[in-house]
Formats: C-alpha cells, structure tokens, sequence
C-alpha cells in the first residue's frame, strides 16, 4: 500500500485512491467500492460523498450487471456509506443485518444480497475532520470474513489513503 501510495502523483487524489483500491482489490476484498466528497475538497465533518470514484469487482463482474449498477449508484443513496461519512466511524459487518445497508440497484434489489456480501468494512476517509471520502470492502462467497485485525488494518490504510489524497506538488 505504502508504494502505491507513494508512486502516485501528488496533487492527485483520484489516482492515488484507484492506486489503494487496486492493492485491496483481490488481496484483501472481493468487491472495492470508493466514494470522494466533491471535487475531494474535505467536506465537512458528516457530509456525504458526493461521487463514486472506483469499483473493483471479481473478473466475471469486470463490466457485468452488478458492476454497473455499483458503479451508477448515488453514494448519498447508500445509508452505510452516509452514516460512515456523517459518524466518522468505520463499520465492519458480518452477514449484514441491514440487507438495504449499500442501497438498492435500479431494479430495487439489494446490492449485498447481489453481491452475496458475506461481512463488509466500511471506512470514512478523514483528513483535518473533513471528509475526503468513503472507502467499501466487501468479502462475498465462501471467504473468510473480515476480523477485527483486517478492521484495524483497513482504518490505518484510510488515514494513509487520505494522507496520498492531499498530498501537495512539490
């Protein structure tokens, strides 16, 4: 995380969130969904993500129906995503109670009953209390779910995620 982090462009916060999310992709989470706050301006502390920024799924989703209904989703229209930025807390389910926690694709089905979300982490990233943006993870399948040691490892690489995402130009 820290090399891809530290390759991408400073001044870039959009390229240095896709650079997060691929390491996380595969590795560390079926499904790696990033929301920014306007323009990655930090918004104040609680307003929601204004875009979805990334969407990484397994191969067979590359660019299939449940990708793009990720990918198409409002992240104001995702109350997990809302509460995350709003709370400014990380949020780490196993087997979601909430089957409408992410929201509901056009056709009114939930995403993690799509997904087959079997535990989720969901971290704001935060920089100066204001909100750059959410950041998503979703185990699906038979894989193991997410630990409170993955929940800790994910809150650490938010605050260096957000940290690459400010970082200025020389």
């Amino acid at each position: 995380m820290a090399c891809a982090l530290l390759s991408s462009p400073p001044g870039d916060p959009e390229t240095a969130l896709a650079a997060a999310a691929r390491v996380l992709h595969g590795r560390f989470a079926d499904w790696v969904v990033a929301d920014t706050a306007a323009g990655t301006a930090a918004g104040p502390a609680g307003a929601p993500p204004s875009r979805r920024a990334v969407v990484l799924g397994p191969a067979r989703e590359a660019d299939g129906p449940l990708w793009r209904a990720l990918a198409g989703q409002d992240p104001a229209a995702c109350p997990l995503v809302v509460e995350v930025a709003r709370g400014g807390s990380a949020s780490l389910q196993v087997r979601p109670e909430d089957i409408l926690a992410f929201g509901e694709d056009a056709s009114g089905a939930s995403v993690l009953a799509r997904a087959g979300v079997g535990s989720l982490l969901c971290v704001p990233l935060v920089r100066h209390g204001g909100v750059l943006g959410v950041l998503t993870l979703f185990r699906t399948g038979g894989r193991r779910a997410f630990s409170m040691a993955g929940g800790r490892a994910a809150d650490v690489m938010s605050r260096h995620i957000a940290l690459a995402m400010r970082r200025r130009p020389a």
